[in-house]
């Protein structure tokens, strides 16, 4: 049962506020307002003002990953009091940020034990730090960077995810020819290079992204590192690419095994019974652009090399899984800021029966980036039917419980700029059969989320 509510992920939401944090970061933003008006109103012996030169950082932000981090220039404080600059001097660069939230069901579903999230009210709490260096001052080859992404979390509902700390990404990224070559090395977790689960590729769309549990349940890892390679090639034009990854899977038993089984760095090299994970992605990608319009198209194939328990009895040699998925700006909405405008999101993905609790599902969501007048909120609808294996709902049935072999789920969401750095996300979800198995009643959640950027 562990396993199958983990992997629950539409289920996020309502407000958590952690007093200490929220008042030291009014306090953050207090300075940050008033080094703002310094700096805009500041300018050197060329013309350009200190706040223009943010952007100069955004340079030295993680490369290779699907879901880059927000640009300094919108966290609380785009110049750190004047450290931003020097550390970019020295080629470094830091950024972080602090997420509260917290789900809960509006239909009064509250059970003990609980089950799913949201069920009962669930709250979670993260704050993390990324930390970059320019490898090409010491003589790496190409557009060199080193990568380092920390965090520590904590979810009242212990079933959603381990609590504790973790470094997320130890890698080196070596770009060629203009970025059409990667290579990428070390420990981070693929689903950040591989599928693209935020919408327009932004993180601050994140709880309004795209949902699957398919590539997590095949063995993608999401709550410490794993070592990892892969190489991405991309055609002259550097719309068409290819994508191929290596790394260790998940522990088949779940993330709160993998997790104990993990050091406290989670940077041990093997764990027991998680073998080799192969990924390999093909993709067409356009940038949002005048009198272009925004598209990415993908699709992929999973392959893990662990033993995985099978329902008809024993185990499988090995787990599998296809995806694709597209997006696409169907509407411009603003000449000046191309990047604006109504989007569509379609995917795909199957994985076999026999041994996945999930097996295919299929997905759309319509969204709006700068929507009402707003250049930086999200506006999402989407909908996603789950396919549940049959094998494990007969398994199920034959051991006395219910079961289901479909679930259905719709969200409504929306991601508001409150200021510089704040941002808070309100998601309405209403999902036909939360859980695989026992059975339970149609579940309406809210979600609310606070995230803070410096």
């Amino acid at each position: 049962m562990r396993r199958i509510v983990m992997f629950q992920n539409d289920y996020r939401a309502a407000l958590v506020l952690a007093g200490s944090l929220l008042i030291a970061f009014s306090a953050i933003c207090d300075d940050a307002h008033a080094e703002y008006q310094s700096l805009a109103d500041s300018s050197d012996a060329n013309g350009d003002t200190d706040a223009a030169r943010c952007h100069r950082y955004d340079t030295l932000q993680p490369q290779g990953t699907t879901n880059p981090s927000i640009s300094t220039c919108e966290t609380l404080s785009p110049g750190l009091g004047g450290s931003r600059g020097k550390l970019a001097d020295s080629g470094w660069m830091i950024e972080g940020g602090v997420y509260l939230g917290g789900t809960f069901d509006l239909l009064n579903h509250g059970a003990r034990p609980q089950l799913y999230i949201g069920q009962d009210p669930t709250y979670r709490a993260n704050t993390f730090i990324y930390v970059t260096y320019d490898l090409s001052r010491m003589g790496f080859a190409g557009a060199s960077q080193l990568v380092f992404n920390a965090n520590v979390q904590a979810f009242s509902y212990k079933q959603e995810n381990p609590t504790g700390f973790a470094i997320n990404s130890l890698y080196v990224n070596q770009r060629f020819n203009d970025g059409r070559q990667q290579l990428q090395y070390g420990y981070d977790e693929l689903g950040n290079q591989f599928y693209g689960f935020s919408l327009g590729t932004n993180s601050t769309t994140s709880p309004a992204g795209v949902g699957s549990s398919i590539p997590y349940e095949v063995g993608f890892i999401f709550n410490k590192s794993a070592p990892e390679v892969n190489l991405r090639l991309a055609s002259a034009s550097k719309h068409f690419y290819e994508r191929f990854g290596v790394t260790r899977s998940v522990d088949p038993n779940g993330p709160q095994a993998d997790w104990d089984s993990n050091n406290f760095w989670g940077l041990k090299w093997h764990i027991p019974g998680a073998e080799a994970l192969y990924i390999n992605e093909l993709g067409y990608q356009i940038d949002p652009a005048p009198q272009q319009r925004m598209t990415w198209i993908r699709q992929g194939v999973i392959y893990n090399e662990s033993r995985f328990p099978n329902f008809h009895g024993g185990y499988s040699d090995g787990n599998y899984a296809y995806y694709l998925v597209g997006d696409y700006q169907l509407i411009p909405t603003d000449a000046m800021q191309p990047f604006r405008g109504f989007y569509i999101n379609v995917k795909a993905d199957y994985a076999p029966p026999d041994r996945n609790v999930y097996s295919g599902d299929i997905g759309t969501t319509f969204y709006v980036l700068g929507p009402f007048g707003q250049p930086y909120d999200v506006l999402a609808l989407g909908y996603t039917f789950n396919q549940l294996s049959g094998s494990f709902q007969r398994m199920r049935q034959a051991s006395g419980f219910t079961a289901v072999d479909f679930s259905r789920n719709y969200a409504l969401s929306y991601v508001h700029r409150l200021t510089r750095g704040v941002y808070l996300s309100n998601q309405l979800s209403y999902t036909v059969n939360p859980i695989p198995s026992p059975k339970q009643p149609a579940a309406l959640t809210w979600m609310s989320s606070l995230s803070l950027s410096y």
